[in-house]
Order: C-alpha cells, then sequence, then structure tokens
C-alpha cells in the first residue's frame, strides 16, 4: 500500500506585513528603537479604523495632517458613525472622538511609517494597510448569510461566513490554510494544512466583513421611505452593520 503523500506545511514570509498584526509591528518598531504605550497602540489603530484603511500613504499623511481627517458624527446608541470615501465604519468606541480627547502620536513613529511607504517592495520591514482582498463574496436569497471568498496576498483563499440574527451580527473567520482531517470528500481537505494566518489576515476578515455591512446600511438608509417609524427603523439596521461575534475555524 502506498504511504500518504505528505503535504509540505509552510507558508512563505509575508511581505508586506499587515499592519494588523499589531506584533509583528511592535517588533518591527522596537527594532528600530521604538517603543509605544498601550495607549499610543489604541489610539494608533482606532485612528486607522476611523479612517477605513486606507493605503498607507494616504493614511501617513493624515496623521501628518497633510490630509483632513474622515468626518465623525455621534449616533442615538453612543457609538459613532466615520464617514470615509468608501464606507461609512462604525466603532463603539466614542471616547477617542469627543473634542479634546485626541492624543497626539509619537514623532518617531510616524518618521517609521513614512520611511516604511518608501521602502523597497521586498524589505523585511514593509508593512501595508489591507493585504489581503474580498476575490468574491456572496449572499444567500433570504439576505442572511454573506460567504466571503478571501484571497491573500500569497494568492491562497480562505473562506468567512458572515450571519445576520435578529439584532446581531457574527463573523466566522478562518485562522489557517488548508485542513489537516485530510477528508477526500473536501477539496479543501484534499490540500493538507498549509499554514496559520497571522493575526493581521485574520482581522483583515472583519474589516472586509464590516465593509459590506456598512455598505449595506447605508444603501438600506439612502432607500428607506420616510415614515412614523423611520427613526425605529434606522437604530434597527444600525445594530445590524456591527459585527458583535467572532467564530474561529480552523482552530
Amino acid at each position: 500500500m502506498a504511504a500518504k503523500q505528505q503535504v509540505k506545511r509552510f507558508r512563505d514570509p509575508l511581505c508586506p506585513k499587515p499592519l494588523l498584526d499589531r506584533a509583528a509591528f511592535d517588533k518591527a518598531l522596537k527594532e528600530n528603537g521604538i517603543t509605544l504605550s498601550e495607549h499610543h497602540f489604541d489610539n494608533f489603530y482606532q485612528r486607522l479604523h476611523r479612517s477605513g484603511y486606507p493605503p498607507l500613504d494616504e493614511f501617513v499623511a493624515e496623521l501628518r495632517g497633510e490630509v483632513a481627517e474622515k468626518g465623525v458624527s455621534s449616533n442615538d446608541d453612543g457609538s459613532v458613525s466615520v464617514a470615509t470615501n468608501n464606507t461609512n465604519f462604525r466603532t463603539k468606541n466614542s471616547v477617542s472622538s469627543r473634542p479634546g480627547r485626541k492624543s497626539q502620536l509619537p514623532k518617531a513613529l510616524l518618521e517609521f511609517l513614512s520611511n516604511n511607504v518608501s521602502a523597497e517592495a521586498d524589505s523585511d520591514e514593509k508593512f501595508a494597510t489591507i493585504t489581503s482582498k474580498v476575490q468574491m463574496h456572496q449572499t444567500s436569497a433570504d439576505g442572511t448569510t454573506t460567504k466571503l471568498a478571501v484571497e491573500l496576498q500569497d494568492g491562497h483563499v480562505v473562506e468567512s461566513v458572515l450571519m445576520r440574527h435578529e439584532g446581531r451580527c457574527t463573523l466566522c473567520v478562518s485562522s489557517q490554510v488548508g485542513c489537516a482531517m485530510g477528508c477526500t470528500f473536501c477539496a479543501t481537505g484534499t490540500m493538507g494544512i498549509r499554514g496559520n494566518l497571522s493575526s493581521g489576515e485574520i482581522l483583515e476578515q472583519l474589516v472586509h466583513a464590516s465593509k459590506i455591512l456598512s455598505e449595506e446600511s447605508r444603501d438600506d438608509m439612502m432607500t428607506e421611505e420616510e415614515g412614523t417609524d423611520s427613526k425605529k427603523r434606522q437604530k434597527k439596521q444600525k445594530r445590524m452593520d456591527l459585527i458583535r461575534n467572532i467564530v474561529f475555524m480552523g482552530m
């Protein structure tokens, strides 16, 4: 009986690295003599989220004040809506958007990011705000479930599943490329396990799904007819454009 072929379990090092991979970003900063406090890290990622994850060069220009920051408005439920060029993000953390509460980021961090923008494409320290893309997404006939095929920068494709329940949304995220089970009836199983996703690649699935929800919410609010219960419908819709639960697949 022929021995079962062993599939090599590896993924090539990511280049560029996901900016959402906080551990990798922190390591790169420290290797360049830059140590950020937890407060500065939180502030940095809040501002990245509020900006809608633009290309790194645009985000750096925004942090330097060379372009205006995206508009921020408060909602009735205490969350914050952030107007971007193509997406309206919401976040439950409204503290950082209050007048006078926005802190300055260290100059050394801005210099590191500026140098990173101009770094060679194959540099080990190269970062990007988003390293993956949605290859395709398909929503069920009843509108409750959306499957996303997310293409990673190395060409591998993983799946995310967005589920809409009454009053909440849940996202199932992939944490690995391939599967170790080896089921012959499953295409993913036959490819074997190729490796784990980085924390940044997992978080990018959340960003992609959030954009879909935000665009749906915006379109629904634009087409909604005026009526006595319009505020009630709008409040319900706002509850549905935030992902409140995460399920990990492939652990």
